[in-house]
């Protein structure tokens, strides 16, 4: 199942207070089309009231997760975590230590 680091977790409650989220909602790891490829899905994160009929649910350092039954298979094994960048942090996406080499996307 997918893992999230405290400091994606960390990441994701301050965008849950900047957007007035409400405590009670967790956040939805899903596929949605690429906006700039109709070819190519994107991995989406959204603050939603419950889960949707399928979803893994897991809490994650105190933060509800839903994962969509589309992305539970792909991302089993790996963790979303925090990333520096020039343009500042950035969630990565990496495989949980001891599966191999780190092969981060961007979510």
């Amino acid at each position: 199942m997918l893992k999230i680091t405290d400091a994606a977790v960390a990441a994701l409650e301050e965008a849950r207070a900047a957007q007035e989220v409400p405590e009670d909602h967790g956040v939805r790891v899903s596929a949605q089309p690429d906006p700039n490829d109709a070819a190519n899905t994107v991995l989406a994160l959204g603050f939603i009231e419950e889960p949707a009929e399928g979803d893994q649910v897991t809490d994650q350092a105190g933060t509800e997760i839903y994962i969509a039954p589309e992305v539970a298979e792909p991302l089993a094994g790996t963790v979303l975590d925090i990333e520096q960048t020039p343009e500042g942090a950035q969630l990565i996406l990496k495989p949980q230590e001891g599966d191999g080499e780190v092969a981060a996307e961007q979510a």
